[in-house]
């Protein structure tokens, strides 16, 4: 579909471009994701509520929600849900790139194009090796689930990355929100040794950094939640 501007990618990297979101250059897809690991989670998007045989467990997210700066009163909830909204989009269109080697034919919204620029060059400057994307994770036993945006091998090594497309990245959220992901990775014998946030920015530029993950503060966060849902019910 022919659009006022565009998103053109090549093994160089990637650019605003006249006319249509092209095609990227494909790579090898080294895919092992089935639903086997997913332990009969089942994911409802509207609610955000993941269940598993009727019950439901919290997400990585919802554990994590104390200590998230979106919980401040002063953060407006309009910008909050237009970022949420951008997100989920940007999130998507990655997921189909990563899956196909594409990302679309069609037109992309001109304040979602830089964000695909940025993944793009990242990922022409690291060169991953795709394993799992929106990987459905947690188990009863371990009373929580969640979805790692994506599990690659960077450098030979098993290297767990999580998406941010906001204004800002805080540091402490996410190692303790990728302690969970990585925890419940574990459980399925998929042993994590990097754990990283790629930072899409909407000038079209990134930040890749490590993040070592939290397991005091995750395990904090999580026994106050049960005890939070086991008081209220929730």
């Amino acid at each position: 579909m022919i659009g006022k501007s565009s998103l053109r990618t090549s093994k160089t990297g990637a650019k605003i471009d006249n006319g249509i979101v092209w095609r990227c250059i494909g790579h090898n897809l080294d895919y092992y994701a089935t639903e086997m690991y997913m332990n009969n989670i089942v994911f409802d998007e509207e609610k955000h509520e993941y269940t598993i045989d009727g019950e439901r467990l919290p997400s990585v997210t919802e554990i994590c929600e104390p200590i998230s700066f979106k919980k401040l009163d002063a953060v407006n909830k309009v910008i909050v849900a237009k970022a949420a909204m951008r997100g989920t989009l940007v999130h998507e269109l990655i997921e189909n790139y990563i899956y196909t080697g594409e990302f679309s034919d069609e037109e992309v919204p001109a304040e979602i194009q830089a964000y695909l620029v940025a993944f793009a060059n990242w990922w022409f400057t690291y060169k991953p090796t795709p394993l799992y994307n929106e990987l459905l994770v947690g188990s009863k036993e371990l009373g929580y689930c969640g979805t790692c945006d994506f599990v690659c091998k960077i450098d030979n090594k098993l290297t767990l990355i999580d998406f941010k497309t906001t204004s800002s990245i805080d540091k402490k959220y996410l190692s303790v929100q990728l302690y969970g992901y990585k925890n419940a990775l574990a459980e399925k014998g998929i042993n994590i040794e990097v754990c990283a946030v790629l930072h899409l920015k909407k000038d079209g530029d990134w930040n890749y950094q490590e993040i070592e993950p939290d397991k005091e503060w995750f395990e904090l966060l999580l026994k106050h939640n049960k005890k939070m849902r086991s008081k209220y019910g929730k």
